[in-house]
């Protein structure tokens, strides 16, 4: 992707930038399933920090046991929880041991994260700013979107933000909806305070239903 041209933008011109996207392309290539998350916005917490970052290259870098933020731990959850339920059509048991698991940090691994706002970022997200960034990029996030071409998007609490940008339909299941050529998830964002099983077992449960609809055609 681009990203030289993406800061150049106005609404980016001299403001701290953080790319992303696929954090292991090899890992990416030979996933059951392709994910992706569209979130909010990174940011960098420390003011000392000059130098620009990527946030899928960050990522790559650290083990499941190493990042402190909850969010890590739930998306290595959910992207490994549909690996499997594609691999064996069941919702595979909630595994307690997740940050000392290599096949869950290999599926975390294995997906790609972009956000909507890709400079400025807060620690908290106002929608209205939000909203901003979508209009001001929505061209070059549906182009990034295509570029990586995931099978399934789990959109983490931004899908009414960026709904109107999408071909207006009816959800085709729970929680799903299929627009613009892509399976979007309209879903909690991953740091919600609901523990760990409640949010896994809901977004299992809610994609085995509708598994015949996003499944990679690939494998069926």
């Amino acid at each position: 992707m681009d990203f030289v041209s993406w800061k150049e933008r106005e609404i980016h011109r001299e403001k701290f930038f953080i790319a992303d996207g696929i954090i292991n392309r090899s890992l990416w290539d030979k996933a059951p399933v392709k994910v992706l998350f569209l979130m909010k916005e990174a940011y960098e917490s420390s003011s000392n920090v000059m130098e620009e970052w990527a946030l899928n290259d960050y990522l790559a870098g650290k083990k499941l046991n190493e990042l402190g933020k909850t969010m890590w731990w739930s998306m290595a959850q959910w992207v490994d929880g549909v690996n499997k339920l594609v691999e064996t059509g069941e919702v595979n048991s909630f595994d307690k041991d997740y940050k000392s698991n290599p096949k869950m940090e290999e599926a975390f691994h294995s997906c790609a994260i972009i956000n909507i706002k890709k400079s400025s970022g807060k620690s908290s997200s106002s929608s209205d700013d939000l909203s901003t960034y979508v209009d001001s990029d929505w061209d070059l996030l549906m182009e990034q979107i295509q570029r990586i071409n995931p099978d399934l998007i789990i959109c983490g609490a931004t899908y009414p933000l960026i709904e109107s940008k999408l071909v207006k339909s009816e959800p085709i299941a729970e929680w799903l909806y299929y627009k613009n050529g892509y399976h979007f998830v309209d879903f909690w964002h991953p740091s919600n305070q609901w523990p760990y099983k409640v949010k896994y077992y809901s977004l299992m449960s809610a994609l085995k239903q509708s598994k015949e609809q996003w499944i990679p055609k690939k494998l069926v």
